[in-house]
């Protein structure tokens, strides 16, 4: 079935610079479309093909006619990783990546006098591509001359961690002297097809099912001056979920829409290349070769509120996404040291609608991560709580065609380690700063 899917488009070649952490939780990834991005709040979407994923029982609500889109969000984003100044074995400054990420979206909607059927493809999740070329908080730990029969005091290291600072460069080795890099590359692409039917003239139902194909793959070398340690992880799962969902307009200028998500279980495999003694690196972190472990998709539930203050020209939307996250299973080991859930997003979007030709809007969303300590974040990508701002416009030259333009700057609120882990030495500073620029086109053929 995979080979199949794949065959869908082109659109699975440009996964490859896949998605940013950015609005969402844990796992979860919302910044699915052009119009997105504008407005930060699409749960009572009914205006573009893409409501097939954020409202799916709008698309009821549609004029009729074959819809077809296709939207690319370009995220600048740098991550950071500030080390603590001491000891003086991990006093490396500030290690970063600011690898950018391409997130498509393609749309399909068809809509006949009270049915609609949809299917999109989709990133629903995922943590993007990065690459520190200078090693992470987590290298870092890794090449502390760390031992329990050498004190901190001495060593520079920590006492219980198992750096390999020591193997690799020597009695004297570790995170100054050992050459580290790190790459990762986490993206989920889902497959969305379902259909909606209008009850009544105020009131649509709908439901589908969502083919998720997830992929995480992580790549690094230390290299001292005795030996070199090179590590490959590939981690891939494949499963449906469900969704459903109800649109209701009880009076002309208000519509509301709720959409659930089902959780999506994944069993991710390991297939993993490590030479470091004793395959240390991927028995630390619970990959090694062969193994599999749960680190599901969490279902979530959208409610989004459209409401025109102004008849046929201003209209505020209101939205609360909730992600179900303690009804997933997370296996991994900073899940269980940690107690993640329930995550939310929370926002508003008011769109000004000049003529047919131009629509204008702008959108605000909070992004709450609940239940992580600072001390199991990923270093790669950490779980920040952030605040963004997006803007945007619509262009429609011809009745049948729009061109979406949009942006967004994310503010992230850093978070520093107060004790030590395999992941990150204690006072680590995680931090993120993310801008995007997104284009999306949308043609109604009848």
């Amino acid at each position: 079935m995979r080979k199949g899917l794949i065959a869908v488009g082109i659109i699975v070649l440009m996964v490859g610079l896949a998605p940013s952490l950015q609005a969402g939780g844990i796992i979860n990834k919302q910044n699915l479309s052009a119009d997105y991005m504008r407005t930060l709040n699409r749960n009572a979407a009914t205006d573009m093909a893409d409501a097939a994923v954020f409202n799916p029982a709008g698309t009821a609500m549609m004029q009729d006619g074959l819809y077809l889109k296709a939207d690319g969000i370009y995220l600048y984003k740098k991550y950071e990783n500030q080390m603590a100044s001491t000891p003086a074995s991990i006093n490396v400054g500030t290690l970063d990546s600011d690898e950018p990420s391409i997130i498509p979206g393609l749309f399909a909607v068809y809509k006949q006098d009270r049915w609609s059927t949809f299917f999109a493809v989709t990133i629903p999740g995922g943590g993007g591509r990065i690459n520190y070329n200078d090693g992470n908080a987590r290298t870092a730990v890794l090449s502390a001359p760390s031992s329990p029969a050498i004190p901190p005091a001495v060593s520079g290291g920590w006492i219980g961690i198992p750096g390999l600072g020591t193997y690799l460069g020597g009695p004297t080795g570790n995170a100054t002297n050992i050459k580290q890099r790190i790459e990762a590359d986490s993206y989920y692409v889902g497959y969305s097809l379902g259909a909606a039917f209008k009850v009544l003239d105020s009131l649509s139902l709908s439901g589908g099912v969502r083919y998720v194909d997830a992929s995480q793959k992580f790549k690094g070398q230390a290299k001292g001056s005795v030996n070199t340690v090179d590590v490959k992880i590939e981690r891939e799962d494949e499963a449906f979920n469900y969704f459903l969902g109800l649109d209701y307009a009880p009076i002309k200028d208000l519509n509301i829409g709720l959409t659930y998500m089902s959780n999506t279980p994944l069993n991710f495999k390991s297939d993993t290349t490590d030479n470091s003694p004793n395959q240390a690196i991927s028995n630390g972190v619970g990959w090694k070769d062969g193994t599999h472990e749960r680190e599901d998709l969490p279902g979530y539930i959208g409610l989004g509120v459209s409401y025109f203050i102004i008849p046929g020209t201003l209209r505020i939307e209101p939205n609360f996404t909730y992600y179900l996250e303690k009804q997933a299973t997370f296996q991994g080991q900073r899940f269980q040291d940690s107690n993640p859930g329930n995550s939310y997003d929370i926002g508003v979007a008011l769109k000004y609608i000049l003529n047919p030709q131009w629509r204008f809007s702008v959108g605000y969303m909070h992004t709450d991560m609940k239940g992580m300590d600072a001390k199991d974040l990923l270093p790669e990508a950490p779980e920040l709580d952030a605040n963004t701002v997006g803007l945007g416009l619509v262009w429609s030259p011809l009745e049948r065609l729009s061109f979406t333009l949009s942006g967004a700057r994310v503010w992230y609120e850093s978070r520093k380690t107060t004790e030590v882990s395999t992941r990150a030495p204690a006072g680590t500073e995680y931090d993120k700063d993310v801008y995007s620029a997104a284009f999306g086109i949308q043609y109604r053929f009848f």
